[in-house]
């Protein structure tokens, strides 16, 4: 009679598939554990394999939580540079009413608008600029022109094209103009002061408004081109008061959302579906949160009143509030201020870019003109010297030197202190460290899941044949 080998049962088939797959484990622990016939050194093994499992286990989840804490390295470093691209220079009037439009307009209106509050408030000029529109339309007409304003310009040692010069109407100065807004731009390759922008100004104010303001002097604004004017407060210069800037530059960028609080894209006006961004940039150069903000509050200002703060900037199509909607604008304008209007609503649609410049100024002032200087300036008679009359009065006058006290400039930039490399990297190490695993030994977590398969599959066919 003919003995047959007896059948192996599945459950021994299965245990044999397991430890065959545990053995040829590249990891340490549980191989070990398996194969150890010695009682003393399987609880040898045991205890290292937990411990060395729990210190793995502590040490990824504090990866994986510095990981998703986000945290940023600022690099700092200072870049030389030997030729760069002036700013843009914005040059105001600091009173708005300067020219024979406007005596007629400042006429035209009464003593109770003119004593509406306390002179010392010096809100007259406010005042008046809210009901400017029932006279004109056009801001130019109140203000200076260009060629009242700037009596001289000079870049680099040349003298400027005045064409290139544009009317920047400032919702607080009114008649304003911008320098090296547009091609073909001033460059800068010499650090000095004679090398500077160099403009004289003249800020004189018509006998019949000097009571407008008690404040009279030039607004300086220096700005990167792509950006509005109206971001920035700008420099005060007193008459007969010559200002020298020097500037020194600071480009920033942060990584995006979640590493810090501003987002990308916002160069894109499709990026974001938000009505003030995309009003943004439809009349803006570029998009700032500082502008969009401003809009949030007009808006509101608008809904509730019908009419927009005329000291803010406003893209919105609705007239200036006057003396008239007082009551109203002030109490709508405490009401955003007073409350979380700004982060609940105007935050939400106003992303915050990622990258910027800055323009650190360093000003001396030094007494400009004389007696003696203006008489041997009025003695010039050649072509230029057209503005310049006998009339001239030195206190209407101030002089700014704009230049670069260094052509290098500090850059800031961010990168996450924890990389997704970087995560897999520690996490690799620490596996490998204390479980001598690695990214392969999953492959073998895979390979228990197929032999297992394979037995159910061998054992099922058996049964089924006759």
């Amino acid at each position: 009679m003919k003995l047959e080998p007896k059948k192996k049962s599945l459950r021994n088939r299965l245990k044999n598939s397991v430890l065959e797959v545990i053995l040829s484990s590249t990891s340490h622990g549980i191989p070990n554990i398996v194969r150890s016939s010695n009682m003393i050194v399987k609880l040898v093994w045991i205890a290292s394999t937990l411990l060395s499992s729990g210190l793995c286990a502590y040490m990824i989840t504090q990866s994986f939580l510095k990981y998703f804490s986000y945290d940023v390295i600022t690099k700092t470093r200072y870049i030389n540079e030997f030729k760069t691209i002036f700013p843009s220079v914005t040059v105001c009037n600091l009173n708005f009413f300067t020219s024979e439009n406007s005596i007629k307009f400042i006429k035209t209106l009464n003593d109770d608008i003119k004593f509406f509050r306390n002179p010392i408030e010096n809100d007259f000029h406010n005042i008046a600029k809210s009901l400017r529109k029932n006279f004109s339309n056009s801001d130019l007409i109140f203000g200076d022109t260009k060629e009242k304003l700037i009596v001289y310009c000079r870049s680099n040692t040349l003298e400027c094209d005045l064409d290139l010069i544009d009317y920047y109407n400032h919702p607080e100065h009114g008649a304003c103009y911008t320098f090296n807004l547009r091609e073909p731009y001033a460059v800068s390759f010499i650090p000095k002061k004679y090398f500077s922008l160099r403009l004289v100004l003249n800020i004189s104010v018509p006998d019949e408004n000097n009571f407008i303001s008690a404040s009279n002097g030039a607004l300086v604004i220096i700005h990167n081109r792509t950006i509005s004017p109206f971001q920035y407060e700008g420099i005060c210069i007193p008459p007969k008061t010559e200002a020298n800037i020097a500037l020194s530059r600071t480009f920033y960028s942060s990584i995006p959302k979640p590493y810090s609080n501003c987002d990308g894209n916002t160069n894109d006006p499709n990026a974001y579906d938000s009505e003030l961004y995309k009003l943004i940039h439809n009349n803006s150069k570029t998009y700032s949160q500082f502008l969009c903000v401003s809009l949030c509050g007009q808006r509101f200002i608008i809904k509730m009143c019908g009419c927009y703060y005329p000291m803010m900037l406003s893209f919105f199509n609705a007239k200036a509030c006057t003396i008239y909607d007082d009551s109203c604008y002030i109490k709508y304008y405490k009401t955003i201020l007073a409350s979380d209007y700004v982060n609940n609503v105007c935050l939400k649609e106003c992303p915050l870019e990622c990258e910027g410049m800055t323009f650190q100024k360093t000003i001396s002032y030094n007494h400009f003109t004389n007696k003696d200087w203006i008489k041997y300036l009025q003695s010039y008679n050649k072509n230029d010297s057209l503005y310049f009359n006998k009339t001239i009065d030195p206190k209407h006058l101030v002089a700014v030197n704009v230049y670069h006290d260094s052509l290098s400039y500090i850059n800031i930039e961010e990168s996450p202190t924890v990389s997704f490399v970087d995560l897999l990297s520690s996490i690799g190490g620490i596996a490998g460290l204390f479980m001598g695993v690695s990214v392969l030994s999953l492959v073998e977590i895979i390979e228990v899941f197929i032999q297992i398969c394979l037995v159910f599959k061998s054992h099922v066919k058996v049964h089924e044949s006759p």
